[in-house]
């Protein structure tokens, strides 16, 4: 028997009520990579309440629960990331973080929300579902990542899963309206760390010196030239120097500059690459000039493309239910990394967008602000678009 759409979404607003609820919540306990000891228990508790069978302690603080459909079915995974970031909530407003110096400005109290939404929703509709639904409250997306670790541990095992899908909410695009594009959509946020080492002295003798600064400078500059002229015009590459640490007085030449910075791409034959470039930069400059370096490039996440079969799939479902104006393709891949990316690589996935701005209520602040916040009208928006989605997924139509 088919579910009526009027029934599914009165459903889902009664659902959105509560969510707001949990949102708030949650937004008061605010925990870092692999500490979200609370966050957890908050979670396990909502679904020990509904009744669905859930593992923790999955990558230290994950949870996976899951919704059995009948055996052989497939499996679709939701996935939300459920770390805050170390920063000073602005404390003027309500409901603020409790723990100082520590904030939800990411969003992903509202995407727990979403998926506990979801869950209450599809546990309802249980007897209607052509899948497994496999739920997977991650660990760490702000720092190292809990999606790899969580993956280890057999998080697309037992069920094995088909297909995977996860959304972010968004301040560039207003609550009730979804993005989502086929292909690229985020980058891979790789990172170095470079140490210049000199020979430091006074400033009035630069020639007795091996000056790191003047090298550091140089550097620089070239890699900025590689990524504006070493690197395809119409494939995104960011070289950014983001920290640049040497020297504490007037004429005091240092002995060293410790320089930080992010890579941000697409392309993964130019990611193999790309760093012995960078290598060759910093032994030209260093080795013209007398000095030594040591470098530490790390490959984080990898870049992260939707399938394009699976992304028309959820464009039918979410224009089904939320209608055509408020589904859009429109808008550039992000340079932005996120950790998704390792279910992306390995199983076919839509990673969308979810409108949070209101622009008539000054709700336009953006992602890891002081002041972030986002229109929680958009939770109900997120369980309609991934409910749907999931209760249609694996059918055959």
């Amino acid at each position: 028997m088919n579910v009526l759409k009027d029934d599914f979404c009165t459903a889902a607003k009664k659902i959105a009520e509560q969510s707001v609820r949990i949102r708030r919540d949650l937004h008061k306990i605010p925990e870092l990579a692999f500490q979200e000891t609370m966050t957890a228990e908050y979670i396990a508790s909502r679904l020990r309440k509904i009744g669905i069978p859930y593992q923790n302690g999955v990558a230290k603080t994950g949870i996976v629960g899951l919704i059995a459909g009948n055996p052989g079915k497939q499996t679709l995974l939701l996935r939300a990331d459920m770390d805050a970031l170390p920063i000073q909530e602005d404390k003027k407003r309500a409901g603020c973080s409790q723990h100082d110096g520590v904030m939800h400005a990411c969003g992903h109290d509202g995407h727990v929300a979403v998926l506990l939404g979801v869950v209450e929703l599809l546990w309802q509709y249980r007897q209607h579902l052509s899948c497994n639904i496999k739920l997977v409250f991650q660990p760490a997306e702000e720092d190292t990542g809990g999606a790899e670790p969580m993956i280890r541990e057999g998080v697309l095992e037992n069920p094995a899963v088909d297909a995977a899908l996860s959304l972010h909410i968004m301040n560039d695009l207003e609550a009730g309206k979804i993005r989502v594009k086929r292909g690229a959509v985020m980058a891979c946020p790789d990172e170095f760390d470079l140490k210049i080492i000199g020979k430091g002295g006074h400033g009035a003798y630069p020639h007795e010196c091996v000056d790191p600064i003047a090298i550091a400078g140089q550097i620089l500059c070239a890699f900025s030239a590689l990524s504006a002229r070493g690197t395809d015009p119409s494939t995104p590459c960011v070289i950014s120097v983001c920290s640049i640490c040497g020297g504490s007085f007037y004429n005091v030449i240092p002995d060293c500059v410790q320089m930080r910075g992010t890579v941000r791409l697409y392309d993964k034959a130019l990611r193999k690459k790309l760093p012995l470039q960078l290598e060759n930069i910093i032994k030209h400059y260093t080795s013209a000039y007398g000095a030594n370096y040591e470098w530490d490039y790390r490959f984080m996440f990898p870049p992260l493309f939707n399938d394009a079969q699976l992304t028309e799939q959820f464009e039918k479902y979410t224009v089904d239910i939320l209608g055509k104006e408020n589904v859009t393709d429109e808008g550039k891949p992000s340079m932005a990394g996120d950790d998704f990316s390792y279910f992306a690589d390995r199983v076919p996935s839509v990673y969308f967008n979810l409108g949070g701005a209101n622009s008539a209520k000054g709700i336009t602040m953006p992602l890891h602000s002081p002041d972030f916040d986002f229109d929680e009208s958009c939770l109900m928006t997120g369980i309609l678009a991934v409910g749907w989605f999931a209760l249609h997924f694996g059918r055959e139509d």
